[in-house]
């Protein structure tokens, strides 16, 4: 929204309601959604064997971006793993670990495809662990990433991110500096 020259407000309410789709920031909704519908742990493979013959999508597994592990995911699912065994109540943590392990190994199996979790896969156990609303999931969602929008639109805005302005499509590619899910370091903004 930034790139067609939109104000500050404009772009933040259209991240806001791209993020309401249940597609994006929607997602752990659905999961939880699906962790309801599955109950139990017996029923995991038996849950994703129906979907997958009727060709539907199982939440929280696989990215429009990522083609590894969200690096999101990796963490929350320790987080997820940690708050259980605290609150002593791993039922959740427990039952999205099998969907995890079975449904990519079926989707590899079935498909020939490598998918991966991604960050709204165990996002919905910290929450329920935590005592959140599942109809909170998705401002949540929003208010952690608006600085990070702000950010980004006054990049565009005012520090000539690019040479001349340039209207963003959905297939743009990451031009930038990647240095790996574990290899980046904090440079402080007056050393940059």
């Amino acid at each position: 929204m930034t790139s067609t020259g939109a104000s500050i407000y404009a772009s933040i309410s259209a991240a806001i309601g791209a993020l309401s789709g249940e597609l994006h920031g929607g997602a752990s909704t659905k999961v939880v959604k699906m962790l309801e519908d599955i109950g139990e742990i017996s029923r995991v493979e038996r849950w994703i064997d129906k979907k997958l013959d009727l060709n539907e999508r199982i939440m929280g597994i696989g990215h429009a971006v990522y083609r590894t592990t969200d690096p999101r995911a990796r963490i929350l699912k320790e987080i997820s793993r940690r708050l259980g065994t605290i609150k002593g109540e791993s039922r959740w943590f427990e039952i999205t670990k099998k969907i995890e392990e079975y449904a990519t190994n079926e989707v590899e199996r079935r498909k020939g495809i490598k998918l991966y979790p991604n960050v709204d896969l165990y996002t919905p156990s910290i929450y329920h662990l935590l005592g959140i609303s599942s109809d909170l999931f998705t401002p949540i969602f929003a208010s952690s990433r608006i600085a990070g929008w702000c950010a980004h639109i006054i990049e565009e805005k005012f520090a000539e991110a690019q040479p001349k302005p340039e209207l963003y499509r959905p297939k743009a590619r990451y031009i930038g500096n990647y240095c790996g899910p574990q290899d980046c370091s904090y440079i402080s903004i007056g050393q940059r």
